[in-house]
């Protein structure tokens, strides 16, 4: 069983197909009843299972890039990978964090971080402190809606519906934030030739 937690979080890392954080939170909402896994082990494996994913996903943006494939060379791709390199290099341990507990948001971060040559060794920092809060926060979520519900499955969903709730918040909530850090940084300035208007340089008169 535990084995099978560390490889869907691993998986869950680069290729979602099966979301980790149900499978962590439905066996800590059944964990204390015969033959469930320690709450322990399960908050170690799942951290160290998502972190081995994330590891992929970067390794992969890594070596992929930016503009390898036709797609990703279109104007929306490149938008959206600017802007999120410069979230990332702004505010890069909120973005890691957060990231992780919006569907699809985990897998995307940690590619273009690999992608744009976000620093592997502060990814890993963050990313290993992300991870562990996330499979905390997991566990905490399921054990937040046991002993007030009777029904095991009821147990599963009402756990399963209320991270899913906390992510679509963290969405909104790490929208607005970004959007507002944007809004104070204000436009950017051009670095590139003089404007038009200004006069053109004359070389002085020699004698």
């Amino acid at each position: 069983m535990l084995a099978a937690v560390y490889l869907l979080c691993t998986i869950d890392g680069f290729f979602p197909l099966v979301p980790s954080e149900s499978v962590i939170v439905a066996l800590a909402s059944i964990s204390g009843t015969v033959d469930t896994v320690s709450l322990w082990w399960l908050w170690l494996l799942g951290a160290l299972g998502a972190i081995t994913g994330d590891q992929i996903a970067y390794s992969l943006g890594r070596a992929i890039g930016t503009d390898r494939f036709r797609w990703m060379r279109t104007r929306s791709v490149r938008r959206a990978v600017g802007s999120a390199r410069r979230a990332l290099d702004g505010h890069g341990a909120m973005v890691i964090c957060t990231a992780r507990y919006i569907p699809g948001g985990r897998v995307a971060v940690n590619y273009t971080a690999g992608a744009t040559g976000f620093p592997r060794l502060r990814f890993t920092l963050l990313d290993i402190f992300a991870a562990f809060l996330w499979s905390g926060y997991s566990i905490g979520i399921a054990k937040a809606t046991t002993g007030w519900l009777d029904n095991t499955l009821l147990q599963i969903t009402v756990a399963v519906v209320a991270a899913a709730a906390a992510g679509w918040v963290a969405d909104l909530i790490l929208k607005r934030v970004l959007a507002r850090l944007a809004a104070r940084s204000g436009p950017a300035v051009q670095t590139g030739p003089a404007d038009h208007g200004a006069a053109p340089a004359v070389d002085s008169p020699r004698d």
